[in-house]
C-alpha cells in the first residue's frame, strides 16, 4: 500500500491518504515479477488445442512482464485433474498458472476420485475463447431443421467416439433435454462421424462450433442447431425448443459450459496485487498484435473474457440443482456396449496402429492406440509390434473399423 502524503505549509499538517487504486496494485504486482520465472502447466500432451494456447498465451504474458520468464509444463492425465490438482495446490505466490477443459466442472460436481481442487476458489485469470455445441446433419439428411429431429418417428442415430467423450454428453444431454427418441451409436470420432453421416449410418453429430464448421466448409454436413448464441448464422437456438424444467437447466448448462473455453488460473490465495498484474498481462496478451496474428495463422479465434468475469462464470456453473448432479453421475457411470470378433490377422497398417481380420467371411479392421487399448499375446501384455498376417486375434470395440478396446491373440 503507498501513503500519499503532502504538506500544507500555513499550518504545517501534514495530510496523508492511501492509494489502493487497481492502477496501483497492477504496477506493484508487476514490479514483482521482474527476475521471476512462472511456471505455466498444460494440463494435455504436447500438440492440440490446450497446448497451442497454452503456448501461446504464457510467451506473449512474458511479453506483457518484464524481465519475467514463463516455463510451459505439459502435465497430462486423468482428464486434466493431475494438472488442476498441480496449479491448486502450488504456492500461492503468482508464480504457477495453468490452463484446462471446462469438462473439470463435471468432474467436481459428481465428486471425482482424484480431484484436490475446487474450481470456485481458484484465482482466475481469464478465457480465451467459447466452445458452443453445434448440432450437425449430412448435407442431404431427411432432417432439414431442428424441428425435423425433435418431431422424429424413429429413433435418431447420434455419433459418439466413445462413453465419457464430448460428444457422448452432448448427444446425452441433447436427447434428454428435448425427450428426443434418442440412440447412441458410439466409435465414431472426428472425420470418420462426418463420413458416416453422409453414408446414412448416422443422423446426427453434437460438437463444438469449430469442428462443425470445417464439416460444414468440406461440404459434408450442415449446422442446424446451436446451444446458446441465439440467431448464430440462421441456426435454431436450443433456448427457443426447450419446454421442460429439467430440459431447460440442462441447456442452460451446456450453454454456460459453451462459453468457456480454454480456462486459465492460478492457485487460491494468490495476493490482490500480483493477481492483478496477472489478470492484465493476460488480457494484454490475447489482445496482443502478435497473438491474434498466431490465431489467425492457425485459424482459431478467440472470444475472450478476464478475470472477475470468468470467476463468475465457474461459480455459476457450480450451482447445479442435484437433478443435473444425479443425470451427470448416470452418464459417469454408464458403461460402453462392445462387440468381439475373432479371426486371423490379414493385414496391418501404419506400424500396427490398424489391423484387419478375416471373420464371418468379411474383412474388419480397428484402430489400435499405443496407451489405450489394452494387448495382449497369450495371456501376457503384449505391444503392437507383435501383429503379423496369419496371427489370430480377438478384437473387443464399439463396432468394426473403431478404436479396440483390448485385442487378445494366441
Amino acid at each position: 500500500m503507498r501513503y500519499l502524503c503532502r504538506v500544507m505549509l500555513a499550518g504545517a499538517v501534514f495530510v496523508c491518504a492511501y492509494d489502493s487504486s487497481p492502477a496501483f496494485a497492477q504496477a506493484k504486482g508487476k514490479d514483482y515479477f521482474k527476475g521471476k520465472t512462472v511456471e505455466w502447466i498444460v494440463s494435455t500432451a504436447p500438440g492440440g488445442g490446450h497446448d497451442f494456447w497454452g503456448r501461446l498465451v504464457a510467451i506473449n504474458m512474458q511479453r506483457q512482464l518484464p524481465g519475467s520468464k514463463f516455463v510451459v509444463k505439459n502435465r497430462p492425465g486423468a482428464g486434466h485433474i493431475i494438472g488442476a490438482n498441480l496449479v491448486y495446490t502450488a504456492p500461492p505466490n503468482g508464480l504457477t498458472v495453468g490452463n484446462f477443459s471446462t469438462g473439470l466442472v463435471y468432474s467436481q460436481l459428481i465428486g471425482t476420485k482424484g480431484i484436490r481442487f475446487d474450481l470456485a476458489k481458484m484465482s482466475w485469470l481469464g478465457k480465451v475463447s467459447s466452445e458452443r455445441r453445434v448440432m450437425s446433419v449430412a448435407v442431404k439428411s431427411e432432417y432439414k431443421t431442428f424441428a425435423d429431429v425433435l418431431n422424429s418417428k424413429r429413433e435418431v442415430k447420434f455419433s459418439s467416439s466413445g462413453v465419457g467423450s464430448g460428444s457422448f454428453t452432448d448427444s446425452f444431454m441433447v436427447g434428454t433435454a428435448f425427450n428426443i427418441p434418442f440412440k447412441i451409436i458410439n466409435g465414431y470420432s472426428g472425420s470418420q462421424a462426418a463420413l458416416a453421416m453422409v453414408r446414412g449410418e448416422l443422423d446426427v453429430l453434437m460438437g463444438g462450433e469449430d469442428s462443425a464448421d470445417s464439416y460444414v466448409r468440406a461440404g459434408h454436413l450442415r449446422n442446424i442447431m446451436m446451444v446458446g448464441g441465439s440467431g448464430v448464422r440462421g441456426m435454431a437456438d436450443a433456448n427457443d425448443y426447450v419446454k421442460t424444467p429439467l430440459g431447460k437447466q440442462v441447456i442452460r448448462l451446456m450453454s454456460l459450459m459453451g462459453n468457456l473455453s480454454r480456462i486459465t488460473a492460478g492457485p487460491p490465495k494468490v495476493p490482490a496485487d500480483r493477481l492483478e498484474a496477472l489478470r492484465t498481462a493476460f488480457k494484454g496478451a490475447i489482445e496482443s498484435k502478435e497473438l491474434q496474428e498466431a490465431a489467425k495463422r492457425a485459424q482459431r479465434e478467440t472470444e475472450p473474457a478476464y478475470g472477475a468475469g470468468v470467476h463468475k462464470m465457474i461459480t455459476e456453473l457450480m450451482a447445479q440443482p442435484p437433478e443435473i448432479v444425479a443425470m451427470l453421475k448416470k452418464l459417469s457411470s454408464m458403461k460402453e456396449e462392445m462387440v468381439k470378433h475373432t479371426g486371423p490377422i490379414t493385414q496391418v497398417k501404419n506400424e500396427g496402429r490398424e489391423v484387419f481380420i478375416q471373420r464371418a467371411g468379411q474383412e474388419v479392421s480397428a484402430k489400435v492406440s499405443g496407451s489405450r487399448t489394452k494387448i495382449t499375446q497369450a495371456g501376457k501384455t503384449a505391444k503392437r509390434d507383435i501383429f503379423k498376417p496369419g496371427l489370430t486375434c480377438t478384437i473387443t470395440y464399439p463396432r468394426p473399423g473403431a478404436e479396440a478396446q483390448q485385442i487378445d491373440c494366441q
